[in-house]
C-alpha cells in the first residue's frame, strides 16, 4: 500500500500553486498601478507556536485571532502527531 498523495493529487496542487502565484503576481502589480492614498502595512512572524505582529492599526478583535491561531494550530498538529505514533505503535 503506498502512502502519500496520488500523482494525479499532486499534479493538482502544483497547478494550484502556480496557479496562486501566478495570481499572487497580477494583485502585486495592480496594487503598484492603482493611486493610492494612505498606506498602512503590518506583518505576523512565527516562531515556533509564538506569535509577532508588527506595523499597522489592528483591531482587538483580529488580535487575538491572529495570538490564538497559531496556539491553536500547534496543539492540533501536536494532539495529531501523538495520535499517528500511538496507532503506528498498535499496528
Amino acid at each position: 500500500m503506498s502512502r502519500g498523495p496520488s500523482p494525479a493529487s499532486r499534479a493538482l496542487l502544483s497547478m494550484l500553486g502556480i496557479l496562486f502565484i501566478f495570481i499572487g503576481i497580477v494583485l502585486i502589480i495592480l496594487g503598484f498601478l492603482a493611486p493610492t492614498g494612505k498606506v498602512q502595512a503590518g506583518g505576523l512572524i512565527l516562531i515556533g507556536p509564538i506569535p509577532i505582529i508588527v506595523g499597522g492599526e489592528l483591531s482587538p478583535i483580529l488580535l487575538l485571532i491572529l495570538i490564538l491561531l497559531p496556539i491553536i494550530i500547534f496543539i492540533l498538529m501536536l494532539f495529531l502527531m501523538l495520535k499517528r505514533i500511538s496507532m503506528e505503535e498498535r499496528g
